[in-house]
């Protein structure tokens, strides 16, 4: 069977931030010791700045980055705007990987310029579980550039399909925190296509 490849770099839409939230070991460990039924410790006091460098997806190589899955879900999503293509028939047809690191599940952010991207934080009100409000302190990244190596079956979607999709997704899908998708839709991370090609 036949697989084609394309290389894509995205670029983040003029204005909308990214924002990430990686689910921390901390957070983890929390949820096994209610599992456990073991004893709450008491809270120290909030280290805002080490919550925010736990949020931040960082690689082996230390370079901040987004998970793969996030773009996958993205382009896969972007298929309800299509009248000839079905989330279930692309996830089959399409794999997305890193073009600098293949096989990695991290992808890492770049500034336009191609150095690594370095997030900032930022602060927001965030609601936790149904009526309880608190503050979250996440890595903000003003401009990012990705580039992805994306595998896809030309019998299942084209080429010109594929671009079209990135394109949909990159415009009412979007990734990570406060996309478009979501009920937030606060508009962030909107991405648009960059370069592409073999």
């Amino acid at each position: 069977m036949p697989i084609n490849t394309i290389n894509v770099t995205l670029r983040n839409k003029q204005g909308s931030i990214l924002v990430v939230h990686n689910f921390g070991e901390k957070a983890k460990q929390e949820i096994r010791d209610k599992q456990e039924h073991k004893a709450r410790t008491k809270k120290g006091i909030r280290d805002t700045n080490a919550e925010f460098l736990a949020n931040r997806y960082v690689d082996t190589e230390g370079r901040e980055c987004i998970p793969v899955t996030a773009l996958k879900k993205a382009i896969v999503s972007a298929a309800s705007a299509f009248d000839d293509l079905t989330k279930v028939g692309l996830r089959q047809a399409v794999f997305v990987d890193a073009l600098d690191s293949p096989g990695a599940s991290l992808i890492p952010l770049l500034t336009p310029t191609g150095k690594p991207a370095i997030g900032t934080i930022r602060e927001d009100a965030v609601t936790i579980g149904i009526n309880t409000r608190g503050l979250a302190y996440r890595p903000q990244y003003s401009e990012w550039t990705v580039r992805l190596r994306i595998e896809f079956n030309p019998r299942l979607v084209s080429e010109a399909q594929l671009v079209a999709l990135i394109e949909q997704a990159g415009w009412g899908v979007g990734i990570c925190e406060g996309r478009p998708e979501k009920t937030s839709a606060l508009g962030w991370g909107r991405f648009e296509i960059h370069g592409a090609g073999a």
